[in-house]
């Protein structure tokens, strides 16, 4: 099983650590968990942009299933911000994130509709076909296990919407804690 050794991790932070940084100082754990939240959305952008700009190329295999990964991985991405995790990393409410915004909201709800419904679980989909192609021949029988996949290329544009309005609810409400920061310790906070 491969993970994260304390070693590789030293190595990997050796650098900003020579620069002056202090790792995880306590105090700012409020801070820190919303790292994740960062993480999630600079991959869900990074994976609709990728699917924006690579598009599928019908009757490829490979193509089609990397082209469906990274659509897989930016829903799983994004709706990961709006889903309860482990203790002490936030969830967005959607209803705060899109108060207003009737668009944004079903584009958020269309996003966790493909989550429910073919990116973590296997339900019926929109967007993906399963057959099962029986040919019945004199000597035998010739079976196919088929899918056919629409990528929904005309609403990527939606997603990355979707997540550059999280991003922007996320970056106010940092801002909102860091300027608290800065009263608390006195001194300005430069984001680097």
């Amino acid at each position: 099983m491969s993970k994260i050794s304390d070693d590789d991790y030293a190595t990997h932070m050796a650098s900003i650590v020579a620069d002056g940084f202090t790792l995880d100082p306590p105090g700012y754990e409020r801070l820190s968990s919303w790292t994740h939240m960062l993480m999630h959305l600079a991959s869900a952008r990074t994976n609709f942009e990728w699917v924006r700009d690579h598009p599928v190329e019908l009757g490829d295999m490979e193509n089609s299933l990397r082209q469906q990964a990274f659509f897989v991985a930016g829903i799983m991405a994004y709706c990961r911000c709006y889903a309860s995790s482990g203790s002490g990393i936030p969830m967005l409410d959607a209803k705060k994130v899109y108060e207003g915004s009737d668009d944004g909201k079903a584009v958020h709800e269309r996003l966790l509709g493909l989550r429910n419904s073919f990116a973590a679980h296997t339900d019926e989909s929109d967007i993906i076909r399963l057959t099962l192609a029986v040919k019945d021949e004199p000597d035998r029988l010739v079976i196919r296990h088929l899918w056919t996949m629409a990528v929904p290329l005309d609403e990527v544009a939606d997603f990355l919407e979707a997540v550059a309005h999280t991003d922007h609810f996320v970056t106010v409400s940092l801002n909102k804690y860091l300027n608290r920061l800065e009263k608390d310790h006195g001194k300005s906070i430069t984001l680097d």
